[in-house]
């Protein structure tokens, strides 16, 4: 159990998987924004896969998660575990569909064909089975999933170029450069930008437990705010990771961050704003309707029984940004 002004936040995964995962807390604290919160002290805590966000969270061991998927928060509060979304990691879907030319030439196009990713039910998977639904395409009956265990990104091009696969996704900012270049050599084509098609899609959430948003509320209001003046700072101050790649060297004890995307900064311009760290909650209905059709999930549960947005919307609301809300449905 944390101290009391200290917040304990994981992620599942840090360097060299997901450097950006904690990144916004780690400017946040490096700039002094949570101690300006009177948020005295904040410690990261590795979770790792699978459950590991969620168990840490009912533990008491940690108060927030950074990065927890949101259907598992969705199946284990529909069970009655004291769980809830309090926020997102990123709302949008920053991923694309490619293919090798002249094979797919409309979304429609990929019933019949073989997707090729490299972890069973992972982000890569999930998305693909979430568009294909969007797109009124049976992912059991209509797509052939082709394996490719504990392999990158080159492997997966690999599968596609080689007549392997059929089709891929990528992710505009951990692949884009790579993807993009070969777009641009006409060795790949896009058939469709998924941000498009699932504008408000939450990818990762932010959970906290009921007993944090009960008892500690204030902490978790503030905790809220350093991470939006973090958002914030890297989206109009240091858009390409300049001061981030400091952060992380300091906190990583190292010299240099070679062999990951990160050794000379962010490979695209940092896309979220402050008011980005509030939940979507078109992208938590997007996730429990998938949970419900699956049929792991009562019919009578809504996004209401989950999503807790008053934290953010009040840290944003002290923060001066409302306005950066205008257009959106960010109330439950």
């Amino acid at each position: 159990m944390a101290m009391e002004r200290e917040v304990v936040y994981s992620v599942e995964h840090f360097y060299p998987k997901h450097p950006e995962h904690p990144i916004a807390p780690l400017t946040a604290q490096s700039h002094g924004y949570f101690h300006e919160e009177d948020l005295e002290k904040t410690r990261l805590m590795i979770a790792g896969d699978d459950t590991g966000s969620i168990d840490k969270l009912l533990a008491g061991e940690s108060d927030i998660s950074m990065d927890a998927h949101p259907a598992m928060i969705i199946e284990e509060n529909a069970k009655g575990k004291d769980v809830y979304i309090v926020g997102s990691y990123r709302n949008g879907l920053p991923f694309s569909i490619v293919a090798r030319p002249g094979i797919i030439n409309n979304p429609q196009e990929l019933s019949g064909k073989r997707f090729t990713t490299s972890r069973r039910f992972g982000v890569g998977e999930r998305t693909v089975r979430a568009t294909c639904r969007k797109l009124g395409i049976d992912p059991d009956k209509e797509i052939e999933l082709i394996l490719i265990p504990e392999r990158g990104t080159y492997e997966k091009i690999e599968a596609l170029i080689a007549w392997r696969a059929d089709f891929g996704i990528y992710h505009h900012d951990a692949e884009g450069r790579i993807v993009r270049d070969l777009i641009d050599k006409g060795e790949l084509v896009e058939v469709i930008d998924l941000t498009t098609l699932f504008p408000y899609y939450i990818t990762r959430s932010m959970a906290a437990s009921g007993r944090m948003i009960r008892e500690r509320a204030d902490l978790l209001k503030a905790f809220l705010k350093g991470v939006m003046r973090a958002q914030q700072f890297m989206h109009d101050e240091d858009p390409m990771g300049q001061d981030a790649l400091s952060i992380l060297k300091q906190t990583l004890q190292v010299d240099s961050l070679a062999g990951s995307r990160y050794q000379n900064g962010r490979p695209e311009a940092w896309p979220l704003r402050a008011v980005d760290v509030i939940a979507s909650p078109e992208g938590v209905r997007a996730h429990v309707e998938e949970v419900k059709a699956a049929g792991k999930i009562p019919a009578a549960f809504s996004a209401a029984n989950v999503l807790r947005n008053e934290p953010g919307l009040k840290a944003l609301e002290e923060l001066g940004l409302t306005h950066q809300a205008e257009g959106r449905r960010l109330a439950v």
